[in-house]
């Protein structure tokens, strides 16, 4: 479980990335340790066989005691210092001296001939069996007006080099030990500082899926994290309120399908049983009718909203004349209009306006702002029709007097089935479905639409439409 979740991953990742690296390197450092020992340790022998042939080149041909136990003390001395063991031939190959007690040794001559050719040559191992543990010898010829008079061994223990690698390794590996440990600790801290708002909106996407719609994150990180829960919040006020929608959608069906059916099968039932009396048969008959047709609109504005909603609500854009098209809708709701006493006024910026939309899709548009203009004007009010032109956009304004829409409702009159309170008892044979139909038949159009009002006084509606090119 640790290794499969975000945060052991990572803890993971990033401790093997900090073990891979310090392994590489103690491997690289290892290896250079043990070339650049060698190398300055060549050198610094380099550097005493010189010293050691001038010395031996200085006692050239003095036999006398004093001088020998003196130059052997030397000897001693030099490799004392030096941690090495000396070995002078002479030019024959034979041992002249060495340093220690020990006996005289005696170097193989396949070994000792080419150092005694003029060569300088270096040499890792026992030098042929002459020591027990493993020597790097660096060996130069003694020469004297460029001829070969004999031969300077010095031999330092390889183990003394091994040692002191060893002992800068240890310190590496002490301090990469604490590195890795506080790399560690950081690592931990980090990783769990990183991932526990990612387990945060995790968490809250369960709580989501399983109906918990108010469930949200608080990330106050300023990265990507953060934004991944500023988004997430987002979404999840969109699923709450697609989630709002939905059921209040099915309520509203329900209800909406449940009247007129309710009413239909009440009277069907009443005159099939006789208690709806003959002579009463055309009036129930017509009401039954009205109701039927009632939900064959309701139906119908339903597929509208799905087609609408799915894209699948093509428009055949051609040009007509808005003006006109209103003109007609006055005229055949001119019984309505004169019913209730109503004051209408029309204003025109010209004649004729042509437009470029769907004909059919704007008849509706108008017919339903009409329809809803009339019917929730008061008796005896007004009602005001203008078009005009105005910043490239025809527009069109529908208003009228009466109750008008408060301001906390004006934002939401154009939600599928929203229908203010006060409206309910005038409207009641809406769906609340015309204008939500009338703002995506607008918005197809990549138009506006726009409701404003003053409670009490007036509620206009407002749209926008493309003008025809002359």
């Amino acid at each position: 479980m640790f290794k499969k979740s975000i945060f052991g991953q990572l803890f993971t990742f990033t401790m093997l990335v900090f073990i891979i690296s310090f392994c590489i390197i103690g491997t690289s450092l290892y290896g250079f340790l043990g070339k650049y020992l060698t190398e300055r340790n060549e050198n610094d022998l380099l550097s005493v066989c010189d010293k050691l042939a001038e010395m031996t080149i200085a006692g050239k041909g003095n036999d006398d005691a004093v001088f020998k136990s003196f130059y052997k003390w030397n000897l001693n001395l030099v490799s004392t210092s030096t941690g090495t063991f000396i070995i002078i031939l002479d030019k024959d190959g034979n041992t002249i001296s060495s340093s220690g007690d020990e006996a005289v040794v005696s170097v193989k001559t396949e070994i000792s001939q080419p150092i005694l050719e003029g060569e300088t040559k270096k040499f890792i191992g026992d030098l042929g069996g002459l020591f027990n543990v493993t020597m790097l010898t660096v060996a130069k010829p003694i020469t004297i007006d460029d001829s070969v008079y004999g031969a300077v061994l010095v031999n330092l223990p390889i183990p003394e080099i091994h040692e002191i690698r060893s002992d800068v390794f240890k310190i590496f590996l002490t301090t990469t030990c604490i590195v890795v440990l506080i790399a560690l600790l950081f690592t931990y801290i980090i990783s769990g500082k990183m991932t526990k708002p990612i387990k945060a909106i995790n968490n809250a996407a369960k709580s989501i899926a399983s109906g918990d719609f108010a469930r949200r994150v608080s990330v106050n990180a300023e990265n990507e994290i953060g934004e991944l829960g500023e988004t997430f919040n987002q979404m999840a006020d969109s699923i709450e309120q697609l989630e709002h929608v939905r059921r209040s959608f099915i309520a509203n069906v329900s209800h909406e399908l449940r009247t007129p059916m309710t009413t239909v099968t009440g009277f069907v039932e009443g005159i099939m049983d006789g208690t709806i009396p003959p002579e009463r048969h055309s009036q129930y008959l017509a009401i039954v009718l009205d109701e039927s047709k009632r939900l064959s609109r309701l139906v119908t504005d339903l597929l509208d909203v799905s087609k609408m909603e799915q894209g699948e609500f093509p428009l055949e854009m051609r040009e007509f004349d808005i003006n006109e098209m209103i003109r007609l809708n006055i005229i055949k709701s001119e019984k309505r209009i004169t019913e209730k006493d109503i004051q209408l006024t029309v204003s025109f910026q010209t004649e004729n306006q042509p437009v470029l939309a769907d004909k059919d899709s704007i008849q509706r548009v108008i017919t339903n702002l009409m329809d809803n203009a009339i019917k929730f004007t008061e008796p005896g009010g007004f009602m005001d029709v203008r078009t005009g032109l105005n910043g490239g956009k025809v527009f069109v304004a529908i208003q009228n007097s009466g109750i008008g829409i408060a301001k906390n409702e004006l934002t939401h009159v154009f939600d599928r089935f929203y229908k203010t309170d006060k409206s309910r008892s005038q409207d009641k044979t809406g769906a609340g479905l015309g204008l939500y139909i009338v703002k995506n038949i607008i918005q197809s159009h990549g138009e506006n639409i726009w409701a404003e009002s003053e409670q009490g006084e007036f509620a206009r509606f407002n749209f926008t439409l493309k003008p025809a090119k002359n």
